[in-house]
Protein backbone atom coordinates (compact mmCIF):
# COMPACT_ATOMS: atom_id res chain seq x y z
CA UNK A 1 0.00 0.00 0.00
CA UNK A 2 2.74 2.45 0.96
CA UNK A 3 4.74 1.51 -2.14
CA UNK A 4 1.72 2.16 -4.35
CA UNK A 5 1.12 5.53 -2.77
CA UNK A 6 4.77 6.52 -3.16
CA UNK A 7 4.78 5.40 -6.78
CA UNK A 8 1.66 7.48 -7.48
CA UNK A 9 3.27 10.49 -5.84
CA UNK A 10 6.43 10.15 -7.92
CA UNK A 11 4.39 9.85 -11.10
CA UNK A 12 2.55 13.04 -10.16
CA UNK A 13 5.79 14.92 -9.50
CA UNK A 14 7.21 13.75 -12.80
CA UNK A 15 4.06 14.81 -14.63
CA UNK A 16 4.26 18.27 -13.14
CA UNK A 17 7.92 18.64 -14.03
CA UNK A 18 7.13 17.64 -17.60
CA UNK A 19 4.11 19.92 -17.73
CA UNK A 20 1.90 17.03 -18.83
CA UNK A 21 -1.16 17.81 -16.70
CA UNK A 22 -1.81 14.12 -15.87
CA UNK A 23 -2.67 14.71 -12.23
CA UNK A 24 -4.63 12.94 -9.58
CA UNK A 25 -7.45 14.78 -7.77
CA UNK A 26 -6.14 16.47 -4.63
CA UNK A 27 -8.80 14.97 -2.40
CA UNK A 28 -7.79 11.43 -3.42
CA UNK A 29 -4.37 11.71 -1.78
CA UNK A 30 -3.03 12.23 1.70
CA UNK A 31 -1.39 15.65 2.23
CA UNK A 32 2.18 15.90 1.00
CA UNK A 33 5.04 16.33 3.41
CA UNK A 34 6.62 19.77 3.60
CA UNK A 35 9.62 18.56 1.60
CA UNK A 36 7.46 16.99 -1.11
CA UNK A 37 5.31 20.13 -1.33
CA UNK A 38 8.41 22.28 -1.79
CA UNK A 39 9.63 19.94 -4.52
CA UNK A 40 6.31 20.16 -6.36
CA UNK A 41 6.29 23.93 -5.95
CA UNK A 42 9.82 24.21 -7.36
CA UNK A 43 8.89 21.96 -10.28
CA UNK A 44 5.84 24.10 -11.02
CA UNK A 45 7.93 27.29 -10.94
CA UNK A 46 10.37 25.73 -13.41
CA UNK A 47 7.68 24.72 -15.90
CA UNK A 48 5.94 28.10 -15.54
CA UNK A 49 9.14 30.02 -16.24
CA UNK A 50 9.67 27.92 -19.36
CA UNK A 51 6.48 29.45 -20.78
CA UNK A 52 7.20 32.81 -22.39
CA UNK A 53 4.94 35.82 -22.48
CA UNK A 54 3.49 35.90 -18.96
CA UNK A 55 -0.17 35.54 -18.11
CA UNK A 56 -3.36 37.54 -18.39
CA UNK A 57 -6.17 37.27 -15.89
CA UNK A 58 -9.62 38.81 -15.65
CA UNK A 59 -11.05 40.01 -12.38
CA UNK A 60 -14.20 41.65 -11.08
CA UNK A 61 -12.56 43.18 -7.99
CA UNK A 62 -11.00 46.64 -8.00
CA UNK A 63 -8.00 47.54 -10.14
CA UNK A 64 -5.86 48.06 -7.04
CA UNK A 65 -6.47 44.40 -6.14
CA UNK A 66 -5.36 43.24 -9.56
CA UNK A 67 -2.31 45.50 -9.69
CA UNK A 68 -0.83 44.66 -6.32
CA UNK A 69 -1.41 40.92 -6.84
CA UNK A 70 0.17 41.02 -10.31
CA UNK A 71 3.12 43.09 -9.08
CA UNK A 72 3.74 40.84 -6.09
CA UNK A 73 3.55 37.71 -8.25
CA UNK A 74 6.05 39.13 -10.74
CA UNK A 75 8.39 40.24 -7.94
CA UNK A 76 8.33 36.76 -6.42
CA UNK A 77 8.61 34.63 -9.55
CA UNK A 78 9.86 36.91 -12.33
CA UNK A 79 6.80 36.07 -14.44
CA UNK A 80 4.83 39.00 -15.81
CA UNK A 81 1.13 39.11 -15.00
CA UNK A 82 -1.34 41.55 -16.49
CA UNK A 83 -5.03 41.88 -15.80
CA UNK A 84 -8.22 43.26 -17.29
CA UNK A 85 -10.92 44.41 -14.90
CA UNK A 86 -14.46 43.62 -15.98
CA UNK A 87 -17.57 43.92 -13.87
CA UNK A 88 -20.12 41.23 -13.13
CA UNK A 89 -21.85 39.65 -16.08
CA UNK A 90 -19.52 41.40 -18.53
CA UNK A 91 -16.56 39.33 -17.37
CA UNK A 92 -18.39 36.05 -17.87
CA UNK A 93 -19.76 37.08 -21.24
CA UNK A 94 -16.36 38.09 -22.57
CA UNK A 95 -14.63 35.00 -21.24
CA UNK A 96 -17.32 32.67 -22.60
CA UNK A 97 -17.26 34.30 -26.04
CA UNK A 98 -13.47 34.04 -26.27
CA UNK A 99 -13.08 30.52 -24.99
CA UNK A 100 -16.00 29.22 -27.05
CA UNK A 101 -14.23 30.51 -30.14
CA UNK A 102 -11.03 28.64 -29.38
CA UNK A 103 -8.65 30.20 -26.87
CA UNK A 104 -9.36 32.64 -24.08
CA UNK A 105 -7.24 35.75 -23.74
CA UNK A 106 -7.18 35.07 -20.00
CA UNK A 107 -5.51 32.01 -18.51
CA UNK A 108 -7.57 32.38 -15.35
CA UNK A 109 -10.08 34.71 -13.78
CA UNK A 110 -11.30 35.86 -10.39
CA UNK A 111 -15.02 36.42 -10.15
CA UNK A 112 -17.89 36.51 -7.69
CA UNK A 113 -20.19 35.01 -10.33
CA UNK A 114 -19.30 31.39 -9.67
CA UNK A 115 -22.55 29.59 -10.39
CA UNK A 116 -21.11 28.73 -13.82
CA UNK A 117 -17.98 26.95 -12.56
CA UNK A 118 -19.27 23.37 -12.53
CA UNK A 119 -21.00 23.79 -15.89
CA UNK A 120 -17.89 25.23 -17.51
CA UNK A 121 -15.79 22.37 -16.18
CA UNK A 122 -18.20 19.97 -17.89
CA UNK A 123 -17.85 21.96 -21.13
CA UNK A 124 -14.08 21.60 -20.95
CA UNK A 125 -13.51 25.31 -20.46
CA UNK A 126 -12.05 25.13 -16.95
CA UNK A 127 -9.48 22.98 -15.18
CA UNK A 128 -10.96 22.05 -11.79
CA UNK A 129 -8.93 23.36 -8.89
CA UNK A 130 -9.36 19.95 -7.26
CA UNK A 131 -7.42 18.24 -10.06
CA UNK A 132 -4.94 20.99 -10.96
CA UNK A 133 -2.27 19.57 -8.62
CA UNK A 134 -1.58 22.88 -6.93
CA UNK A 135 1.09 22.40 -4.25
CA UNK A 136 -0.80 24.61 -1.80
CA UNK A 137 -3.78 22.26 -2.09
CA UNK A 138 -1.89 18.97 -2.17
CA UNK A 139 0.07 19.93 0.92
CA UNK A 140 -3.12 20.60 2.86
CA UNK A 141 -2.03 24.21 3.50
CA UNK A 142 -5.00 25.75 1.71
CA UNK A 143 -8.10 25.35 3.93
CA UNK A 144 -10.09 22.47 2.48
CA UNK A 145 -13.43 24.11 3.30
CA UNK A 146 -12.67 26.83 0.75
CA UNK A 147 -11.90 24.38 -2.06
CA UNK A 148 -15.08 24.20 -4.14
CA UNK A 149 -13.72 21.58 -6.51
CA UNK A 150 -14.24 23.46 -9.76
CA UNK A 151 -13.01 26.71 -8.19
CA UNK A 152 -11.47 27.96 -4.95
CA UNK A 153 -12.51 30.81 -2.69
CA UNK A 154 -9.78 33.46 -2.37
CA UNK A 155 -11.56 36.57 -1.11
CA UNK A 156 -14.59 37.41 1.03
CA UNK A 157 -15.93 40.98 1.04
CA UNK A 158 -19.12 41.47 3.07
CA UNK A 159 -22.07 43.36 1.59
CA UNK A 160 -22.95 46.61 3.33
CA UNK A 161 -24.94 49.80 2.79
CA UNK A 162 -23.64 53.35 2.93
CA UNK A 163 -24.83 56.90 3.31
CA UNK A 164 -23.97 60.50 2.47
CA UNK A 165 -22.63 62.17 5.64
CA UNK A 166 -23.82 65.60 4.48
CA UNK A 167 -27.40 64.34 4.44
CA UNK A 168 -27.51 61.71 7.18
CA UNK A 169 -26.34 62.44 10.72
CA UNK A 170 -26.64 61.35 14.33
CA UNK A 171 -29.70 59.34 15.30
CA UNK A 172 -30.85 59.18 11.67
CA UNK A 173 -27.94 56.94 10.68
CA UNK A 174 -29.37 53.51 9.77
CA UNK A 175 -27.94 50.55 11.68
CA UNK A 176 -29.48 47.53 9.97
CA UNK A 177 -31.19 46.58 6.71
CA UNK A 178 -34.78 47.32 7.93
CA UNK A 179 -33.70 50.85 8.91
CA UNK A 180 -33.38 51.64 5.21
CA UNK A 181 -37.15 51.30 4.91
CA UNK A 182 -37.84 54.36 7.06
CA UNK A 183 -40.16 56.65 5.05
CA UNK A 184 -37.73 59.54 5.63
CA UNK A 185 -35.55 58.03 2.88
CA UNK A 186 -38.30 58.08 0.28
CA UNK A 187 -36.92 59.67 -2.85
CA UNK A 188 -33.42 59.63 -1.32
CA UNK A 189 -32.73 55.94 -1.89
CA UNK A 190 -30.19 54.74 -4.47
CA UNK A 191 -30.22 51.10 -5.57
CA UNK A 192 -27.40 49.34 -7.40
CA UNK A 193 -28.92 47.53 -10.37
CA UNK A 194 -28.77 43.81 -9.47
CA UNK A 195 -29.04 42.87 -13.13
CA UNK A 196 -25.41 43.88 -13.65
CA UNK A 197 -24.05 40.97 -11.61
CA UNK A 198 -25.42 37.71 -10.25
CA UNK A 199 -23.35 38.36 -7.11
CA UNK A 200 -26.01 40.88 -6.02
CA UNK A 201 -28.58 38.10 -6.02
CA UNK A 202 -26.89 36.43 -3.06
CA UNK A 203 -27.64 39.41 -0.82
CA UNK A 204 -31.21 39.89 -2.01
CA UNK A 205 -31.93 36.18 -1.54
CA UNK A 206 -30.59 36.41 2.01
CA UNK A 207 -32.81 39.41 2.79
CA UNK A 208 -35.83 37.74 1.19
CA UNK A 209 -35.37 34.63 3.33
CA UNK A 210 -34.88 36.71 6.47
CA UNK A 211 -37.54 39.41 6.10
CA UNK A 212 -39.97 38.09 3.49
CA UNK A 213 -41.59 39.78 0.53
CA UNK A 214 -42.94 42.62 2.69
CA UNK A 215 -39.37 43.94 2.93
CA UNK A 216 -39.34 44.40 -0.84
CA UNK A 217 -42.81 45.94 -0.88
CA UNK A 218 -41.65 48.60 1.56
CA UNK A 219 -38.46 49.11 -0.39
CA UNK A 220 -40.37 49.78 -3.61
CA UNK A 221 -42.37 52.36 -1.66
CA UNK A 222 -39.11 54.28 -1.17
CA UNK A 223 -39.12 55.03 -4.93
CA UNK A 224 -35.46 54.01 -5.26
CA UNK A 225 -33.45 55.31 -8.19
CA UNK A 226 -31.68 52.43 -9.90
CA UNK A 227 -28.02 53.10 -10.71
CA UNK A 228 -26.16 50.96 -13.22
CA UNK A 229 -23.11 49.43 -11.57
CA UNK A 230 -21.23 49.66 -8.29
CA UNK A 231 -18.77 52.50 -9.14
CA UNK A 232 -21.60 54.65 -10.52
CA UNK A 233 -23.59 54.02 -7.35
CA UNK A 234 -20.73 55.30 -5.18
CA UNK A 235 -20.23 58.38 -7.34
CA UNK A 236 -23.92 59.21 -7.36
CA UNK A 237 -24.21 59.08 -3.58
CA UNK A 238 -21.02 61.10 -3.10
CA UNK A 239 -22.44 63.74 -5.44
CA UNK A 240 -25.50 64.09 -3.22
CA UNK A 241 -27.97 62.44 -5.56
CA UNK A 242 -29.35 60.48 -2.62
CA UNK A 243 -28.98 60.01 1.13
CA UNK A 244 -28.55 56.23 1.40
CA UNK A 245 -27.48 53.52 -1.04
CA UNK A 246 -27.49 49.74 -1.23
CA UNK A 247 -25.56 47.50 -1.73
CA UNK A 248 -21.80 47.90 -1.87
CA UNK A 249 -18.53 46.51 -0.50
CA UNK A 250 -16.07 48.49 1.60
CA UNK A 251 -13.09 48.78 -0.81
CA UNK A 252 -15.30 50.29 -3.52
CA UNK A 253 -16.60 52.97 -1.15
CA UNK A 254 -13.15 53.77 0.23
CA UNK A 255 -11.81 54.66 -3.22
CA UNK A 256 -14.09 57.73 -3.22
CA UNK A 257 -14.21 58.35 0.52
CA UNK A 258 -10.42 58.56 0.75
CA UNK A 259 -10.51 61.34 -1.85
CA UNK A 260 -12.83 63.39 0.32
CA UNK A 261 -16.20 61.97 -0.68
CA UNK A 262 -18.83 62.49 2.07
CA UNK A 263 -19.46 58.80 2.57
CA UNK A 264 -19.70 56.38 5.48
CA UNK A 265 -20.53 52.69 5.57
CA UNK A 266 -22.56 50.36 7.79
CA UNK A 267 -21.89 46.63 7.84
CA UNK A 268 -24.78 44.82 9.57
CA UNK A 269 -24.01 41.79 11.69
CA UNK A 270 -26.33 39.76 9.47
CA UNK A 271 -25.10 39.79 5.90
CA UNK A 272 -23.50 37.76 3.16
CA UNK A 273 -20.73 38.83 0.83
CA UNK A 274 -19.01 38.79 -2.51
CA UNK A 275 -16.99 35.60 -2.48
CA UNK A 276 -14.36 35.90 -5.18
CA UNK A 277 -13.17 32.57 -6.51
CA UNK A 278 -10.30 31.69 -8.79
CA UNK A 279 -10.97 29.61 -11.89
CA UNK A 280 -8.30 28.29 -14.26
CA UNK A 281 -8.76 27.94 -18.00
CA UNK A 282 -8.51 24.37 -19.25
CA UNK A 283 -5.11 23.31 -20.55
CA UNK A 284 -6.39 22.98 -24.12
CA UNK A 285 -7.73 26.54 -24.01
CA UNK A 286 -4.73 28.18 -22.32
CA UNK A 287 -1.51 29.62 -23.72
CA UNK A 288 0.34 29.61 -20.39
CA UNK A 289 -1.30 26.88 -18.37
CA UNK A 290 1.46 26.25 -15.85
CA UNK A 291 1.95 29.97 -15.24
CA UNK A 292 -1.77 30.18 -14.51
CA UNK A 293 -1.48 27.28 -12.09
CA UNK A 294 1.39 29.05 -10.35
CA UNK A 295 -0.56 32.30 -10.06
CA UNK A 296 -3.56 30.44 -8.63
CA UNK A 297 -1.24 28.66 -6.21
CA UNK A 298 0.23 32.02 -5.14
CA UNK A 299 -3.04 33.78 -4.37
CA UNK A 300 -4.25 30.68 -2.53
CA UNK A 301 -1.11 30.62 -0.36
CA UNK A 302 -0.93 32.54 2.95
CA UNK A 303 1.43 35.19 1.55
CA UNK A 304 -0.39 35.71 -1.73
CA UNK A 305 -3.82 35.67 -0.12
CA UNK A 306 -2.68 38.37 2.30
CA UNK A 307 -1.61 40.54 -0.63
CA UNK A 308 -4.92 39.94 -2.39
CA UNK A 309 -6.90 40.92 0.70
CA UNK A 310 -4.79 43.81 2.01
CA UNK A 311 -7.43 46.52 1.47
CA UNK A 312 -9.09 47.87 4.63
CA UNK A 313 -11.87 45.42 5.39
CA UNK A 314 -10.11 42.64 3.52
CA UNK A 315 -10.42 39.22 5.14
CA UNK A 316 -7.74 36.66 4.42
CA UNK A 317 -8.90 33.06 4.28
CA UNK A 318 -6.26 32.18 6.85
CA UNK A 319 -7.81 34.49 9.45
CA UNK A 320 -11.53 35.16 8.98
CA UNK A 321 -12.13 36.57 12.45
CA UNK A 322 -13.02 39.90 10.82
CA UNK A 323 -16.24 38.57 9.32
CA UNK A 324 -19.51 40.06 10.62
CA UNK A 325 -20.93 38.14 13.58
CA UNK A 326 -23.84 36.61 11.64
CA UNK A 327 -22.16 36.31 8.26
CA UNK A 328 -23.65 33.65 5.99
CA UNK A 329 -21.95 32.33 2.90
CA UNK A 330 -23.97 32.71 -0.32
CA UNK A 331 -26.35 29.82 -0.75
CA UNK A 332 -26.07 27.56 -3.80
CA UNK A 333 -28.70 28.10 -6.44
CA UNK A 334 -29.53 31.74 -5.71
CA UNK A 335 -28.93 32.70 -9.35
CA UNK A 336 -32.06 30.72 -10.23
CA UNK A 337 -34.08 33.11 -8.04
CA UNK A 338 -32.97 36.31 -9.70
CA UNK A 339 -36.03 36.82 -11.92
CA UNK A 340 -38.29 36.59 -8.89
CA UNK A 341 -36.06 39.03 -7.00
CA UNK A 342 -36.02 41.48 -9.94
CA UNK A 343 -39.82 41.40 -9.92
CA UNK A 344 -39.94 42.03 -6.17
CA UNK A 345 -37.63 45.03 -6.64
CA UNK A 346 -39.88 46.40 -9.37
CA UNK A 347 -37.34 45.80 -12.13
CA UNK A 348 -39.62 43.63 -14.30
Amino acid sequence: MNNSREFARLVTVAAIAAGLGAWMPAQAQAPLSAAAARAEHDALVKTAKAETGGITFYLSAGENVGKRSADAFEAKYGIKAQFIRLSGIGLLQRYAAEIDSGTAAAELFLSGNTSIADDWVKKGWLEPIASAALPVVRSGEFPAKFNRGSSALVQVTPWLFFYNTDKVKGADIPKDWPDLLNPKWKGQFLLGDPRTSDAYTDLWALLLDKYGESFFTRMRAQNPRVVNGGPALVQALAAGEGAVAIPQVLPSVLVTKDKGGPLETVTPDYTTGVEIQVMISARAKSKHFNSARLFANYIMSPDGNKVLNSDPGGITLYDNSGLPKQYEAPKPGTAARKDHIYKLLGLQ
